[in-house]
């Protein structure tokens, strides 16, 4: 039980308050492991890092100081779920000045990662400016551009890229800002970007001639303009190499943007890559309408199909490229929306989102134009409607398909309490009964708890089989495990398991795997069998619309939503094979083999991979139900 005690003393740990100093003596009993953290952390391993703070600050005398720096290296290494649980163990109040600030701008991105624009802007809002280091300045800027950015306010997410800039210190770090700057500034209505260029001054003021100019001149044109854009603004951040790389970019043809049905300042204007047609004129290129919500709540996922989108658009070299058009679906009369696009000139739709604004379109009437529709509604179908969504159904569908094929007929279920765990558990159970199988028992735990000692207890008094005490084999009364788990229980669950002799195989959903690899971190997934959309796990992939290529676009989102973007290149690609689908055609696509199903639901065939240590490797297609 060397398991159970650790985990059970980690969550005593975490429960404890004391009186202790703010920061770390010099004798303090983490220091060694302080310090080869901070070995890790130079060294570009951030997982490891918050794993030996999470350790240290189960032995220190200021357990709060070593939990707050776990969580920044975890959230660096892109793991929100497991700084989301340290950052909820810390009290701020015994944190010094210093680490408050630290607190607060880690509360803030984890607000940002899920989307909570408003509550991070709060969090920041409530930071002493004054009171923050250089580096702490250019990361609460840059928060806080990411904030207005999810609101849909494009100018005040530029201001914010523009205050950070002089704070950066390094030349890859500038160069991704001034992108920043230079993307929320594209998608500011031209209006909007007239009306800024009247009252800006400063380096404001050259940002926004620098947008307009890019807009307003066609490729050929562009040199000559930027050169004097350069003269006139000789001190200019911009000024030089990344001004002068816009005249050789292929991906700013000159076009107007085009306004959304939401007010201009909360708009997330289309970045037009096409010239578009006239309303019932000629056109010499189809056009893609995309509906969205650009801003609001819902405006992170959104950001990241459209980047999908633009990435997929960008590649494209058919001669007949689409334009594209983006529409905010945020103002919520969807089905106007849809007939807009149709008067001016959308021959193909992807959108709505939510699930919602589908039911609108479904019960809206005739849809003269075929709709790709980005989430699933059971309750609605309509003939020219499409819809296509990320639903952990067809996963777990197919995670229990696998361990079928595998000749497994008895599961032991475990899945977290809370309504995403349920839902998943409720459909694994219906699932592997229709298949023939049999459900020994359903167990359930507290996610991101650290403490899994009712489950596993539960677990112990099954393997001992009414009250005996030796306890028979567990293979007697189970063949596999199907678990439901983000990759920190995964990794403390399996284990545990384990120790009580429970060494079963594992078959889980993709929530286990965070999409990154990582070697460093021990052999606690070592066998796991899970199935996920193969842009993430095919990493021989090369062409330009793989994980890899578009690694940039990809470490700029945050992790729960980079799968949509493998949604985003599939639907530009499907939007125009539709008919196709309809007639038995089959698309193999960044989330799946994709085929239309029933009610013109598209089905996804995914990859399936083994942990073999702490890495995936890829066993094939799914078993085809």
């Amino acid at each position: 039980m060397r398991i159970v005690t650790r985990v059970a003393a980690l969550a005593i740990t975490a429960a404890l308050t004391g009186c202790a100093s703010l920061k770390p003596a010099a004798n303090d009993p983490a220091a060694r492991l302080s310090a080869e953290a901070q070995t890790r952390l130079r060294a570009g391993d951030f997982s490891g890092a918050g794993q030996l703070y999470e350790k240290a600050g189960g032995i220190s005398n200021v357990p709060d100081y070593f939990r707050l720096r776990a969580a920044d290296a975890f959230l660096r290494a892109g793991d929100s779920t497991a700084s989301r649980r340290l950052l909820g163990s810390v009290d701020p109040r015994r944190l010094d000045e210093d680490d408050r600030i630290l607190y607060g701008l880690l509360s803030a991105r984890i607000d940002l990662n899920a989307g909570r624009a408003r509550e991070a802007m709060t969090k920041l809002d409530r930071l002493d400016y004054s009171q923050m280091t250089l580096a702490q300045k250019g990361h609460y800027h840059t928060l806080r551009a990411s904030a207005y950015n999810q609101m849909g306010n494009m100018v005040e997410s530029a201001r914010e890229r523009i205050a950070a800039g002089p704070l950066l210190s390094s030349p890859a770090a500038v160069q991704k800002n001034n992108e920043a700057i230079f993307d929320a500034l594209s998608r500011v209505p031209d209006p909007v970007l007239e009306q800024q260029s009247e009252a800006a001054t400063g380096v404001f003021e050259g940002w926004v001639a620098l947008a307009r100019l890019v807009r307003q001149t066609t490729p050929a044109q562009r040199g000559k303009a930027i050169a004097d854009w350069n003269a006139r603004y000789p001190t200019h951040p911009a000024r030089g190499a990344f001004a002068d790389s816009l005249a050789r970019r292929s991906d700013l043809a000159a076009a107007e943007p085009v306004g959304t049905a939401a007010p201009a300042a909360e708009a997330k204007p289309a970045v037009q890559i096409t010239p578009l047609a006239e309303p019932g004129g000629s056109r010499s290129a189809p056009v893609v309408a995309v509906l969205l919500p650009l801003s609001g709540t819902y405006a992170a996922p959104a950001e990241a199909i459209r980047t999908g989108i633009d990435a997929a658009h960008d590649a494209d070299i058919a001669q007949n490229k689409p334009a594209l058009r983006f529409y905010d679906t945020q103002a919520g009369d969807v089905a106007g929306l849809y007939r807009k696009a149709l008067e001016e000139g959308a021959t193909q739709v992807i959108g709505p989102l939510l699930k919602e604004d589908v039911a609108a379109l479904a019960n809206s009437g005739e849809l003269p134009t075929p709709v790709l529709a980005l989430n699933e509604n059971p309750g609605v179908s309509a003939a020219q409607l499409f819809q296509f969504g990320l639903t952990p159904e067809q996963e777990v569908e197919q995670v229990a398909a696998s361990a079928r094929l595998d000749n497994h007929r008895t599961a032991l279920l475990i899945a977290p309490s809370s309504a995403y765990g349920q839902r998943v558990a409720n459909h694994f159970s219906d699932y592997w009964r229709r298949a023939g199988g049999r459900i020994a028992a359903a167990k359930t735990y507290a996610a991101g708890s650290n403490d899994y000692s009712t489950i596993l207890e539960d677990v112990a008094l099954l393997v001992g089989q009414g009250g005996q005490t030796t306890p028979v084999p567990y293979e007697n009364v189970a063949d596999f495990i199907f678990l439901a788990a983000d990759e920190h229980d995964g990794r403390v669950i399996k284990p545990y398991l384990e120790s009580l002799g429970v060494n079963l195989p594992v078959y889980a959903m993709s929530s286990l795997y965070s999409g990154e690899p990582d070697p460093g971190l021990g052999r606690e997934l070592n066998g796991v069998v899970f199935c996920d959309i193969p842009w993430l796990l095919d990493e021989t992939a090369g062409d330009a619309l793989s994980e890899r290529a578009l690694e940039a676009k990809v470490t700029q989102t945050p992790q729960d939503y980079r799968k949509l973007i493998a949604m985003g290149i599939d639907a530009y690609r499907l939007a125009g094979r539709l008919d196709d689908l309809r007639s038995g055609g089959r698309f193999e696509g960044a989330t799946g083999i994709l085929t239309a199903g029933e009610g013109n639901r598209i089905r996804r065939q995914l990859s399936c991979a083994q942990f073999e240590g702490n890495t995936p490797r890829l066993i094939g297609p799914a078993p085809s139900r």
